[in-house]
């Protein structure tokens, strides 16, 4: 091999060895591009869904923001029911209700009691108090007034549910002391029933004393319990009994509302009309069409005018032939369950 053939060879050797090292180079570029542009973009994702994120806690802070408006504190929860160890006990609301704010106040208590009444059915006293407080708040502080009303026992107004046992043998479980052991035999015997207080009659004692059976109630803290253990047969004292729905009127209950029988006003959801006109208005509402009168309620221009029987008397007359058919014979003057 001649000199010039050498040089040559080494002069190609060199120029290919300088296209790898710029080749090499250029790669080094690319990938430094490359991974800068890759970084570029992903910063760019994570802003773009750190601005997501932000916007979407925003929005869910609008979602969850509170409502201004505080609860309402509902009417039973103001309430609390006395049972007084004076059966004979006498309603002085004014009296008694200053009495128990008098109390409270020198207590330096904000509680303030609005209303002291008579319950309809088991003669206990109810206590309501300013719709600022829950019933819990005034019985904490019971020590302060329970001396005003002799309490024997004292009971949030809390809703129970109730059904009705019929043809209960008197003779076996007649007295109060014999119903705390009919709920131990209701309980014991029957799957699931559970009472939240001893069974009560439905019907007055001399009533009873004419009578070889008659029908009590059951009460539970749920309505499924009682649900569960309505219409159908449950078993005490070697027998069974059936059940049937709890209804919390009489015949005779007349509505203030609406004027008709069967339901109070606190369950009605008919029109309002006139105990003395028969007119689309609450009875309180009525008034004299004379300007010149000066009586606010009925009076000797009202026309008098039945809205059960259109004739010309108050809906609430013993004259009017609705009022006469609601009323209950004596056998069921206080029997509160109508058949199903």
């Amino acid at each position: 091999m001649t000199e010039n053939s050498q040089t040559s060879q080494k002069a190609q050797v060199s120029q290919t060895s300088q296209v790898m090292q710029n080749s090499q180079k250029s790669t080094q570029k690319l990938t430094y591009v490359q991974k800068a542009a890759q970084v570029t973009s992903a910063n760019a994702n994570a802003n773009t869904n750190a601005n997501a994120n932000a916007n979407a806690d925003e929005w869910n802070l609008v979602i969850k923001k509170p409502s201004s408006k505080s609860q309402e504190i509902s009417y039973r929860e103001r309430r609390l029911i006395i049972t007084s160890k004076n059966e004979n006990w006498i309603l002085q609301a004014m009296k008694m209700r200053n009495a128990v704010n008098n109390a409270l106040k020198k207590a330096k208590s904000d509680i303030i009691v609005a209303t002291v009444t008579k319950t309809q059915r088991d003669n206990n006293i109810a206590l309501t108090i300013s719709e600022k407080y829950i019933a819990k708040a005034l019985l904490k502080q019971k020590n302060i007034w329970e001396h005003i009303f002799e309490v024997k026992s004292i009971k949030k107004n809390e809703k129970w549910y109730k059904i009705v046992i019929h043809s209960l043998k008197i003779n076996i479980f007649n007295m109060k002391i014999e119903m705390k052991y009919l709920r131990i035999e209701l309980e014991k015997y029957n799957s699931e029933l559970k009472l939240i207080i001893n069974s009560i009659w439905l019907s007055k004692g001399e009533n009873r004393a004419r009578k070889n059976h008659a029908s009590t109630i059951l009460t539970f803290k749920i309505e499924v319990e009682a649900q569960k253990h309505l219409k159908k047969r449950v078993l005490a004292a070697r027998s069974t009994y059936r059940t049937a729905e709890y209804r919390d009127y009489r015949s005779s209950d007349q509505c203030q509302r609406c004027q008709t029988f069967e339901h109070l006003q606190n369950k009605c959801n008919k029109s309002s009309r006139c105990l003395f006109c028969e007119r689309n208005h609450l009875t309180w509402k009525h008034k004299c069409q004379l300007p010149t009168c000066e009586d606010k309620q009925s009076c000797n221009h009202t026309i008098s005018r039945c809205c059960n029987c259109q004739n010309a008397h108050f809906a609430n007359s013993a004259m009017c032939e609705t009022y006469q058919a609601a009323q209950p014979i004596s056998s069921q003057k206080d029997h509160l369950v109508t058949e199903l």
